[in-house]
């Protein structure tokens, strides 16, 4: 094949069109949708959204039914002399009928053993529970509340980093599979120049040493290939593992030249780091909130209605009801919630001077994505500007050598700028889209579903 031929084809493979834009959010999508690290952030989220209307509910009224039947036998007695302290006097008064003339009317009785345990017992009741006065329940629903705030920014901020991964991967697999044409087109042209170094040595027109020298030079790119080709497989493999799939799952991936440039992006927003440490700041000053209230006493209304008795039996006598207020209050136990709203304390201001360092960092890291990103835009035009010389360049020393007015040396240093040159568009096109990534990661503005941002499915 020839030279020129081979070129036309690299064109032709960086110049097919492909809509570029669809298949990334395509591939975004469907990482969002079936990632298991974010599925795994995404339960825990919802268990802390059921933990947080836990502890709301247990500041609410409850009705519990509590049924109970007991059946016993032995244990202790209550002996009653009863017949020790009536047979005289029914004995007396028995004499004096007799002698009356009228039959004896009162008998004898013997002492009484009533056991304490009744042989069978049931209990029946329905227990209506509320709550008063009790601080430390309420400072505790709100820090649960906060902490499942803290839980959905977490889930967020992973959803914005599995999408710059996907992108890192997705730019990386066209990168490297670019990387793979342009070398595999320059194998095949320096394999041109050894058949050709060849057919000179055998007419007599150049040395051995020409077509040596040709050999090691398209070795040396056939070793550069094989390595793109283990890049492009390990990229590929890395997208097909951030969206759930299997490893060796075929991809559709566009070529450099239909990568559109970098937009302006969306207007930054909050980063989700930061909301997560600030909902974090919220249930620690709500943990000290609970500790400190937990010196105060508890107020607790409890009222019982049920049924009791020997056998299940509903009648005036016994149904049975009670009403009841409850106080706890406990006066002293040796430091314990003075050291627990202390640690509270030494948590809430550990997190805030966190939270400013963050903050601090992400200003840096928003700043360097900016000026990466415009450092690679400017990349690209230099990158396209020296491929158009080296091609200039390569097809001047391609008209040389057929004239045989060119060493070979020369031959072979324009066709390395000229893989060079195309080389560096691809990575100059991949790096700035890869730059605009980290840009909208550090500025929180791309676009996630409801699903991510609120950390529940859609």
């Amino acid at each position: 094949m020839k030279p020129a031929r081979l070129i036309a084809i690299v064109v032709g493979l960086l110049a097919l069109p492909a809509h570029a834009d669809e298949l990334l959010e395509r591939y975004v999508a469907e990482a969002l949708a079936a990632n298991p690290a974010l599925q795994a952030r995404d339960a825990a989220a919802r268990e802390s959204a059921q933990t947080a209307a836990a502890a709301r509910a247990r500041r609410l009224p409850s009705l519990a039914l509590d049924a109970r039947y007991t059946a016993a036998s032995g244990g202790r007695t209550i002996d009653i002399p009863t017949g020790d302290l009536l047979n005289g006097v029914y004995a007396t008064l028995n004499r004096f009928l007799a002698e009356r003339g009228e039959p004896p009317v009162f008998p004898q009785i013997e002492n009484q053993s009533i056991a304490l345990l009744r042989k069978t017992e049931q209990e029946t009741k329905l227990r209506l529970t509320a709550p008063l006065y009790a601080p430390a329940l309420w400072a505790n629903a709100e820090a649960q509340a906060a902490r499942h705030g803290a839980r959905v920014a977490e889930h967020e901020a992973f959803a914005r980093v599995l999408v710059r991964e996907v992108k890192r991967a997705y730019y990386g697999a066209i990168q490297a599979e670019a990387a793979e044409r342009i070398l595999d087109a320059s194998v095949a042209l320096l394999a041109e120049d050894v058949r050709v170094s060849q057919a000179l040595v055998e007419a007599g027109k150049a040395t051995r040493d020409r077509v040596l020298r040709a050999e090691a030079e398209r070795l040396a790119v056939q070793q550069r290939r094989d390595e793109a080709a283990v890049l492009a497989e390990q990229a590929r493999r890395r997208l097909n593992i951030l969206r759930d799939r299997p490893a060796d799952a075929p991809l559709s991936l566009p070529a450099p030249s239909a990568l559109p440039r970098p937009d302006t992006l969306a207007p930054a927003r909050a980063r989700p780091e930061l909301r997560q440490l600030d909902r974090a700041i919220d249930a620690a000053d709500a943990g000290v909130r609970a500790a400190r209230a937990a010196r105060a006493p508890t107020l607790a209304l409890a009222a019982d209605y049920g049924i009791q008795g020997e056998r299940y039996r509903v009648e005036a006598e016994d149904d049975f009801g009670t009403v009841s207020l409850l106080l706890n209050w406990s006066l002293f136990d040796f430091g314990q919630r003075r050291a627990e709203a202390l640690a509270a304390s030494a948590e809430a201001e550990q997190l805030r001077a966190q939270r400013r360092d963050l903050d601090h960092q992400l200003d840096l890291a928003r700043w360097s994505a900016e000026a990466q990103l415009d450092t690679a835009r400017r990349a690209i035009d230099a990158a396209e500007a020296r491929l158009a010389a080296a091609e200039e360049v390569f097809r001047i020393a391609e008209r040389k050598r057929a004239a045989a007015s060119l060493a070979q040396i020369e031959f072979l240093d324009a066709q390395r700028a000229l893989t060079e040159a195309r080389l560096n568009v691809a990575i100059a096109r991949c790096t700035a889209l890869d730059r605009a990534a980290e840009l909208e990661l550090a500025s929180a503005s791309y676009p996630l579903p409801a699903a991510a941002v609120a950390g529940t499915p859609e």
